[in-house]
C-alpha cells in the first residue's frame, strides 16, 4: 500500500467514526478504570475520573493492587478491600455503575492486564503514590503503564478542580499528533471545550522577521493539518498556536500555565519538530511539570479508544 493511499483510507475511516461518535454521546469513555493505592494523588485522580464518568455516563471499575507486603498481611488486605468498597458505595449513590477489584501482583502489570481484560477505554491514575513521582517516572508504575497500556492514561499529579473548558494538544504535524487531536475533538464535543493546537519550535535562533514569517506559515499549516480531523460543520473550536522555546516540553507546560489550560492530551511518539515525543523526553516532561492533568498514550491507544 502506498503512503498516500494509507493516508486517504485513514482519513475516510476518521470521517466514519466522527459521524458516529461526535456530538457528546461519550462512546469513547464507556468504561473507566481507576487504580488506587489510597494516596492523596490517587484520590485526586478519582475526582477527575468521576467528572468524566458523569459527563459520559461511564461505568467505573475501582482497582487496588495488593503488592508484596499487603499480600502477606491479611488484616491490611481486608482493610483495603473495605475501603475500596466504601468508595464504590459512595459513587453508586451518585447514580454511577461501579465495580471493585483487588488483585495481587506488581502494580503496572496488574493495571495493564486489568485494562485489557475489562476492555476499558481510559485508565485513571495518580501520577505518584507512596513513592516520589521521579522514582516512578524512572522505571516504575508511571512509565510502565504508559508504555504498555492498550488505552490512553489520565495522569493527575495533584488535587485541582476537574474542568474541561480548555484542552491543549501539542502538535508536531505527525500522524500520532493527529490521532491525539481526533481524541481531543471527541472529548471537546462532550464537554464543549475549546482546543489549543500548539506547535513548539525548539530551539529557534533566526531573526525577528524570519520568526514572524515562520510563525505565520506554521499557523496556516496547522489549520490545514487540523482540518483533516473532523467535518467542518462538526468542528470544535480549534485555535492554532505557535511558540518558540528552548525545550519543547517546557514550552508546552509554560503555555498551559499562561493560558489556563485544564487538560493536556499528548501522544508518546511523534517526530523531529517537537524533539520526538518519546516517553523519556517531551511527554515525560509534560506529565511531570504540567500545571494540569495529562492524558497520554501511544497513537494506537488513542485510536483504540476512538474506534471503540
Amino acid at each position: 500500500m502506498t503512503a498516500s493511499l494509507a493516508v486517504t483510507q485513514h482519513v475516510v475511516a476518521r470521517f466514519i467514526w466522527v459521524k458516529q461518535k461526535l456530538g457528546g454521546d461519550g462512546k469513547m469513555l464507556k468504561h473507566l478504570l481507576w487504580a488506587t493505592d489510597f494516596s492523596e494523588t490517587s484520590q485526586a485522580a478519582l475526582e477527575w475520573g468521576l467528572a468524566l464518568a458523569h459527563l459520559a455516563k461511564s461505568q467505573l471499575t475501582l482497582l487496588h493492587i495488593a503488592e508484596a507486603e499487603e499480600a502477606r498481611d491479611e488484616q491490611l488486605a481486608a482493610e483495603h478491600r473495605r475501603k475500596l468498597e466504601e468508595i464504590a458505595e459512595q459513587i453508586r449513590q451518585k447514580g454511577l455503575t461501579v465495580t471493585t477489584s483487588v488483585r495481587p501482583g506488581q502494580a503496572a502489570q496488574v493495571i495493564v492486564q486489568a485494562a485489557k481484560e475489562l476492555s476499558v477505554d481510559l485508565i485513571v491514575l495518580g501520577a505518584h503514590g507512596h513513592t516520589s513521582f521521579k522514582e516512578k517516572l524512572l522505571g516504575s508504575t508511571t512509565e510502565q503503564v504508559l508504555q504498555t497500556s492498550p488505552v490512553p492514561v489520565l495522569f493527575v499529579r495533584e488535587r485541582c478542580e476537574p474542568k474541561f473548558n480548555h484542552l491543549l494538544v501539542p502538535s508536531d504535524l505527525s500522524d500520532a499528533a493527529l490521532i491525539a487531536l481526533d481524541y481531543a475533538a471527541n472529548l471537546a464535543s462532550l464537554t464543549k471545550a475549546k482546543i489549543s493546537l500548539l506547535h513548539v519550535v525548539a530551539p529557534y535562533e533566526g531573526s525577528p522577521e524570519a520568526w514572524e514569517e515562520l510563525k505565520r506559515e506554521t499557523t496556516e499549516e496547522l489549520r490545514r493539518w487540523s482540518s483533516r480531523t473532523v467535518e467542518p460543520l462538526e468542528m470544535p473550536s480549534i485555535e492554532p498556536k505557535v511558540t518558540r522555546y528552548h525545550h519543547a516540553g517546557a514550552g508546552i507546560t509554560d503555555f498551559a500555565q499562561q493560558n489556563a489550560v485544564d487538560l493536556i492530551i499528548i501522544p508518546t511518539h511523534g517526530h523531529s519538530a517537537l524533539g520526538r515525543l518519546i516517553f523519556g523526553s517531551v511527554a515525560a516532561h509534560v506529565i511531570y511539570y504540567a500545571p494540569c492533568p495529562v492524558i497520554s498514550g501511544k497513537a494506537e491507544a488513542f485510536r483504540k479508544a476512538i474506534e471503540g
